[in-house]
């Protein structure tokens, strides 16, 4: 459950949800209100229910609690950093991620000039490799 991961570093709850916890929990009692008053009229995919019900939360549901329902839609609300969501993807912390992307990329930049297929970069760099490549094929 992601709210209970994020809960234990407030760095990380920040960058995931927008909300301090603090924020988070003074949110939530009106998220719980309005999530009960709307699924009593409306199912999750907005099909209205036939008559009013009290709105159940099961055990086994992909969400089972309201922590973590708030924390879903505020997490997919927020245009997330990159690096953060990345992180969180991978389980590692952002630091981490951000040194591997600067490093990963820099390795990976160089891939094509070890495998001896960089792109020429003017005619006459082209006209070199070119050349090259016909002796090599004679």
């Amino acid at each position: 459950m992601k709210y209970q991961e994020w809960q234990k570093k407030t760095n990380r709850f920040v960058a995931m949800t927008g909300y301090t916890e603090e924020k988070f929990s003074e949110l939530l009692p009106y998220f719980r209100e309005a999530h009960d008053e709307y699924l009593s009229a409306y199912r999750m995919d907005g099909k209205r229910r036939r008559g009013l019900r009290s709105y159940t939360m099961y055990a086994n549901s992909p969400l089972p609690c309201m922590e973590e329902r708030l924390s879903f839609i505020l997490s997919y609300l927020k245009p997330n950093p990159i690096q953060e969501a990345h992180a969180d993807l991978f389980g590692i912390e952002q630091k981490q991620c951000y040194l591997l992307i600067h490093g990963l990329r820099e390795i990976l930049h160089r891939a094509p000039e070890v495998a001896g297929s960089v792109p020429a970069q003017t005619d006459a760099e082209l006209q070199e490799v070119l050349s090259g490549r016909t002796s090599e094929e004679d």
